[in-house]
């Protein structure tokens, strides 16, 4: 097995930053969670843009070092090649992730989302963030981050992270009858900056889920009726339709397994993907085939309680993997 190259050392780092910042958010009594939660996150994103670059340069370390542009040769003229500047100790300074965003070409709202995840780490670290309307908004915006990072995971390093729970749990659950009492107002004044701030971003781009980058998603806990036995099991009880039932349960174990549907999820993969895709016979053909395969592709009934009536195909991320095999990445 060859040597790892040096920008899939950053890549491990970084999703053991992203996967820190999970489990410390979703410990069930933390003091200092969101807080936290930012700190880690936008380490997580650092890392993994600071990988892609490197990825993009051959691995040349010198496209993350800071350049010094005061350094000049002892003539006062400027050194022919650029020189790099050192911490105290001697090291390289890489590129801060204000840097790396400008190195990447990232998705406009993706960039607002970091932005967004910055600002309120630098709250954190200077200043204490505490109120239920901040606590919302974190837990919307690490939500939208989360599914932009395992997108881009996947997108650039070809990383399939399904293996992990890269979700956020909503320790407290709001609800928007009651955030009505949690005014901007009511906040001390740094505190009230942030929170316009967020307002302001989230105003110029709404929630919409079915978009791959959000700079936030909307978070909202329905409440069900249950039998107790049956709900264990995860089977649940329609309140409205009290003789019809839910399996929630196989409901979240397919969607996790299966995430995309054909026209809202594999197909605009694929044509943001490859440069060479053609929907030909070739890949009808391709398409079918893979089908047949449950690590890629799985079929329920639209009605779960009709396992006989019209079924849909749903599709593993994994599948990726496969089409790599016949089309050229962009």
């Amino acid at each position: 097995m060859g040597r790892k190259p040096k920008y899939g050392y950053l890549l491990d780092k970084s999703i053991h930053a992203a996967i820190s910042a999970i489990e410390i958010y979703n410990k069930p009594d933390f003091k200092y969670r969101e807080e936290s939660f930012s700190i880690l996150m936008v380490n997580a994103w650092e890392l993994l843009l600071k990988s892609r670059i490197l990825q993009e340069n051959n691995n040349n370390l010198k496209s993350i070092y800071v350049v010094d542009h005061n350094k000049t040769r002892k003539d006062g003229k400027p050194y022919k090649y650029p020189k790099y500047k050192t911490s105290r100790s001697g090291n390289y300074l890489t590129i801060d992730i204000k840097n790396a965003i400008k190195e990447t070409n990232l998705h406009r709202a993706l960039e607002e989302n970091l932005h967004l995840l910055i600002e309120i780490r630098d709250n954190a670290v200077h200043f204490l963030n505490k109120s239920k309307l901040f606590e919302k908004k974190v837990l919307e915006i690490g939500t939208a981050s989360l599914r932009s990072y395992v997108e881009m995971v996947n997108k650039w390093f070809d990383r399939d992270l399904s293996k992990y729970n890269f979700f956020l749990m909503p320790i407290s659950f709001f609800h928007h009858h009651e955030m009505k009492s949690f005014s901007i107002n009511d906040q001390d004044k740094q505190h009230k900056k942030l929170l316009e701030y967020i307002a302001s971003k989230e105003k110029e781009f709404p929630s919409d889920e079915t978009n791959t980058h959000n700079i936030s998603l909307v978070i909202e806990t329905k409440w069900k009726r249950s039998k107790s036995v049956e709900a264990l099991t995860g089977i649940k009880y329609d309140e409205e339709n009290p003789d019809i039932t839910f399996n929630y349960e196989a409901e979240q174990k397919f969607q996790r397994k299966y995430p995309w549907s054909w026209t809202e999820g594999l197909k605009p993969k694929l044509k943001e993907r490859y440069k060479n895709l053609k929907f030909n016979r070739e890949f009808w053909d391709l398409k079918k085939e893979l089908e047949k395969d449950d690590n890629f592709c799985g079929e329920r009934p639209l009605d779960w309680n009709k396992p006989n009536g019209t079924t849909k195909k749903f599709y593993s991320t994994n599948i990726l993997k496969e089409f790599d095999k016949h089309y050229t990445k962009k």
